[in-house]
């Protein structure tokens, strides 16, 4: 999570700067294969924010060092995209990104401020049919749990959009008490952002935690209430969207400073190179972390 500085920029800690690090490098890696394609058959690519955020935050641990956002990692990523569109819901936020027009006049930028549902369901998304032979990444990097999973869906249908999705998994748990079921206004939340909650009912039945059969591994947990891990909603949250895109890559998770799990990061998308470029990306990523990078 970010907070404001004097200046009014974010102040962001060390693992969002990891995320766009790690944002960055598939960028690269996204961009000079679209670029090949346009060679054959491809038309044009674009870059989609759906959460622009602040252009330049600051380092937490060090607020004198500033930080590229994620605008300036697509903006400065080359083979370029052919169109940028920036969406946030900050006024303030919108202001800054508009200024980066001047910083890259040879870039095209379009620039929203509103709800990312509605922007990208009714400006964005009726832009980009199959037909087109056009294609986008769509970052998907919510303050908390605003990604309608009909939103998610959408994008899928498509089939020209691949989305980077950074979803909270600390907002999830923060809405299941421990003591009591969840009152029907937060299941209706969550079903809203993942897709389907009878999950739900199982981690809430008695006795405590039932085996649930959705993922591969015969070893998978009890899951209840009490021992609810993030590693597990990480995965399920990946599960629900192995129903809307063919590939999906492992969720990389993202920690705080007390090794806290916050978001897990993931991509989505139609095509299964794009899912192992991430999972090497990820995976390099985990090593270095592990080593105590």
């Amino acid at each position: 999570m970010s907070r404001l500085g004097n200046e009014g920029e974010d102040i962001i800690g060390r693992w969002s700067e990891e995320k766009l690090d790690l944002l960055a490098k598939y960028l690269k890696a996204y961009s000079v294969i679209m670029n090949e394609q346009k060679k054959r058959w491809l038309r044009a690519y674009y870059y989609i924010d759906a959460f622009a955020g602040s252009i330049r935050p600051r380092a937490k641990e060090d607020e004198q060092r500033y930080i590229d956002g994620s605008p300036l990692r697509a903006l400065q990523t080359e083979p370029q995209f052919d169109g940028y569109w920036f969406v946030d819901v900050s006024s303030r936020r919108v202001e800054r990104i508009q200024e980066l027009r001047e910083e890259f006049p040879d870039r095209v930028i379009d620039v929203c401020q509103g709800n990312c549902n509605e922007v990208l369901c009714n400006e964005v998304i009726p832009q980009l049919p199959y037909s087109s032979k056009q294609r986008a990444f769509v970052f998907l990097d919510p303050y908390g749990l605003q990604v309608d999973w009909e939103t998610v869906r959408e994008l899928a249908s498509t089939r020209t959009c691949d989305i980077f999705v950074n979803f909270s998994v600390m907002g999830v748990t923060r809405l299941l008490p421990r003591e009591q079921n969840p009152e029907p206004a937060v299941v209706e939340q969550i079903s809203k952002v993942m897709g389907s909650t009878d999950w739900i009912t199982q981690i809430y039945q008695e006795p405590l935690g039932v085996q649930l059969d959705m993922f591969e591994s015969s070893t998978q947990p009890t899951a209840n209430r009490n021992t609810i891990q993030a590693e597990w909603l990480a995965r399920l949250y990946t599960e629900q969207l192995r129903s809307l895109f063919q590939h999906v890559s492992k969720p990389v998770l993202m920690r705080n400073s007390t090794n806290s799990v916050l978001y897990a990061l993931c991509l989505a998308s139609h095509n299964e190179t794009a899912i192992k470029i991430t999972n090497d990306i990820f995976n390099q990523y985990e090593r270095l972390r592990n080593l105590g990078r």
